[in-house]
């Protein structure tokens, strides 16, 4: 297991709310993204760098697009978190189970899809976690195509109208959402939330044990 792959193991036993109130707390209280993104299924985690990727609409059917999004592949490093940006308005499927088992292949461990996705029960089956716009069956091939990749891209936001998510930036996903932590402050973020949830589990266990909750709430402030 790499360093990287360590630090994403560490972020898999937080949670969402400890995040975004550490992110806060740093001055980027602005970092969710749109609850319009939902998971294929309620238990998934997503935590990762990301891999962003750039599309845009698109009336070709030559096989050469197609190879793009082939070449670009090759280029992930484990593990990453693609995120695709969809770059049209019109409801077609950006990403499916083959898109997922090659990119799984060459190191992605989840996507966040600005779009549509399609074959759902073969990505649940195969245990791969994805955020996603809705749900379609229709092909992408001559109505979108990759414009670019590993550049910025911009996604609809929870407290402000866009997100921009930059290459190597960590995201975390839960049932709550999804949260982008700048990559300047993966390792504060981390190690602070860390220290909070240790703070939690002490104050948890007095809450159960039916202590004063007012003096469990002053012994173990946060932040």
């Amino acid at each position: 297991m790499n360093e990287t792959e360590q630090v994403c193991e560490r972020y898999k036993k937080l949670y969402g709310g400890v995040i975004y109130d550490v992110l806060e707390h740093f001055g980027y209280p602005d970092q969710v993204l749109s609850h319009d993104f939902s998971p294929l299924k309620n238990e998934i985690k997503l935590a990762g760098p990301a891999f962003t990727v750039k599309g845009t609409v698109s009336c070709e059917k030559n096989v050469e697009v197609r190879y793009r999004r082939l070449h670009m592949i090759r280029e992930m490093t484990r593990p990453c978190i693609e995120v695709r940006d969809g770059g049209t308005p019109y409801p077609v499927a950006i990403y499916g189970e083959l898109s997922a088992t090659s990119a799984a292949a060459h190191g992605a461990v989840g996507a966040i899809i600005n779009g549509g996705t399609r074959d759902c029960s073969f990505l649940n089956a195969m245990g791969f976690p994805v955020f996603t716009r809705y749900r379609t069956p229709i092909e992408a091939f001559g109505r979108w195509q990759l414009l670019q990749y590993q550049v910025p891209v911009r996604l609809d936001g929870e407290t402000r109208v866009e997100v921009i998510v930059n290459p190597g930036d960590f995201i975390f996903g839960d049932f709550d959402g999804l949260i982008v932590i700048p990559k300047a402050l993966i390792m504060d973020v981390l190690t602070e939330c860390e220290r909070i949830v240790g703070i939690e589990d002490q104050a948890r266990e007095e809450f159960a044990r039916g202590e004063d909750p007012v003096a469990v709430f002053e012994k173990h402030r946060r932040l």
